[in-house]
């Protein structure tokens, strides 16, 4: 257990840490490509939650439900973990591993900051799609892994 909480620590330290150098080095005006007409890097803040939903309430509203929920469900995940570990298989283990940094790695931008930094903005030409994190990027491969090896596991049992 020890090794996913020491992995769960880096993958923060990094997310944290790229999102400094985001904030130091960028704008809003800022386009460096990193995939040709796929993805660039820019400096973006989102107040809200996915696509930006919910940022248009007040900040007295937005940032203690936004973090106050983002902290229960860390907390839920932690100890559904610790009460589960034996029956949560490797697999699945590292895709809460990799949720729980992302989403640790958010919370802490919405409670000091009030709103988390996007750098990574994906399009096709000149279709938008969204700007997303590196914590956001964990919390996506996380949950994959996550119904990816509860379905191994369900195929396993039978």
């Amino acid at each position: 257990m020890i090794y996913y909480l020491v992995t769960i620590i880096a993958l923060v330290g990094v997310d944290q840490w790229i999102k400094v150098l985001v904030r130091t080095h960028l704008t809003s005006q800022s386009y460096i490509e990193v995939i040709p007409n796929l993805i660039h890097l820019t400096y973006q803040e989102n107040k809200g939650i996915s696509f930006s939903m919910l940022s248009d309430l007040s900040e007295s509203i937005r940032v203690p439900l936004l973090a106050g929920v983002s902290a229960v469900v860390v907390i839920g995940m932690f100890i559904y973990l610790y009460r589960y570990w034996e029956q949560v298989n490797r697999g699945e283990r590292w895709g809460f591993s990799l949720v729980l940094a992302g989403a640790i790695g958010n919370l802490i931008d919405r409670a000091f900051r009030g709103q988390v930094t996007d750098y990574m903005f994906f399009h096709y030409y000149d279709k938008s799609f969204f700007v997303n994190n590196f914590a956001d990027d964990l919390i996506s491969i996380g949950f994959v892994f996550m119904v990816l090896f509860s379905f191994k596991k369900k195929v396993e049992d039978q």
